[in-house]
């Protein structure tokens, strides 16, 4: 994204979608010649032209909060996974067994109804 490794400090993490990014490793903005000192600049425009860079990550790894961190390995397989999405009572509100419905968010979401048990925590 930067040309120049000095300026990295001093340059919007987003800079290169300003319209008034210049593009050169010696003036950065056509405004600010030597960049900005904050994360946010009251003078961005973003620039309709510019390219969105993709947030690449290699296998295994995921961008939390602009962090590149290793994913931690699952016990259930990807089905199992889609299975608990699709009917755990923490994400449908809904008893997997009898359809009851849970008014409130729980900790655990053990059925009054039919005495299902919430034993995932």
């Amino acid at each position: 994204m930067y040309e120049n490794p000095r300026l990295r400090s001093v340059a919007m993490p987003k800079a290169y979608r300003c319209l008034l990014y210049a593009h050169n490793s010696y003036l950065i903005f056509a405004v600010h010649p030597k960049g900005v000192t904050t994360k946010t600049c009251m003078d961005f425009r973003p620039d309709p032209k510019a390219e969105i860079q993709e947030q690449w990550s290699p296998e295994g790894y995921s961008w939390y909060n602009n962090e590149l961190i290793p994913n931690r390995p699952s016990s259930y397989t990807q089905a199992e996974q889609l299975e608990i999405l699709d009917t755990h009572p923490v994400f449908t509100g809904v008893c997997p067994q009898c359809k009851y419905r849970f008014t409130e968010r729980l900790v655990h979401y053990d059925c009054p109804n039919c005495g299902w048990v919430d034993d995932s925590v």
